[in-house]
């Protein structure tokens, strides 16, 4: 019977698995990084989405990070996987220019991570002495994605533009150890949605693909979430920090072994 009930166990523990993918066994993970660096979050204005108003989205998501890094850290030192983790204090648009190389993208659009420059690794590293960094960079991209009507009854494939974030943990050496990204990259927000109820009332099969405003934007970036009486974070950091966490942190699972 005991047997029975350990086996439920893990099988409940696997299936909530974290999210993202790692590029070097757990074990060996958990005994590198001991003390995690968290960079601030960083914007990638470089992008070719067919989105219309990018620049305000930038400049607005941009004010909208700030510090916000803080709160990563916080909920990364609740799940007591490393000995430290320590938040940096640095310029994250100097550090996107200096930091990034080209992100490579899938067939659909997805952003299959970056390349990180060598030399800024190791100087971010050295003088905050850290055993490796977490970099979560948004880019605005477009996919190929499939979107439903409110009545799930009709369904447009196509390119939308999509606010997306990567993550990265990147040892002192350069090598990426843990990843988020490809079609796992996080859906920060929808920039763009299919009129599905324009077509219907013009009586067409032509569904046009509209752009959310800036002001839509900006509500967005600031929602409560939902469970929560008083907002403590906006929903999307709250989501985004909530996945990087479960992915980097160890579990049960790994504490068995």
């Amino acid at each position: 019977m005991k047997k029975m009930i350990f086996s439920l166990v893990l099988t409940v523990l696997l299936a909530g698995c974290g999210s993202g993918t790692f590029h070097v066994p757990k074990q060996e993970y958990q005994s590198r990084v001991q003390v995690l660096g968290v960079l601030p979050l960083l914007v990638d204005r470089n992008t070719t989405m067919n989105y219309p108003y990018s620049d305000a989205l930038f400049d607005i998501l941009s004010r909208s990070a700030v510090d916000k890094h803080q709160a990563l850290a916080d909920e990364l030192r609740k799940k007591k996987g490393y000995f430290d983790v320590r938040t940096l204090q640095v310029d994250p648009q100097l550090t996107a220019l200096s930091l990034l190389g080209p992100a490579a993208h899938d067939k659909n659009g997805y952003p299959l991570g970056y390349s990180f420059d060598l030399a800024t690794v190791s100087e971010l590293t050295k003088r905050n002495v850290v055993d490796a960094l977490l970099v979560v960079v948004f880019s605005g991209e477009q996919v190929k994605e499939t979107r439903r009507s409110r009545t799930k009854l009709e369904t447009l494939n196509t390119d939308f533009s999509d606010l997306l974030a990567t993550a990265a943990v990147v040892d002192r050496n350069g090598q990426v150890l843990w990843q988020l990204a490809g079609e796992d990259s996080f859906q920060a927000l929808l920039l763009q949605y299919a009129d599905f109820d324009e077509a219907y009332y013009n009586r067409t099969d032509v569904v046009k693909v509209k752009n959310i405003s800036i002001s839509g934007i900006e509500r967005a970036l600031d929602e409560d979430p939902e469970h929560k009486g008083t907002k403590v974070l906006p929903e999307m950091y709250e989501d985004l920090f909530s996945e990087i966490a479960s992915g980097i942190s160890p579990g049960l699972l790994d504490s068995l072994r």
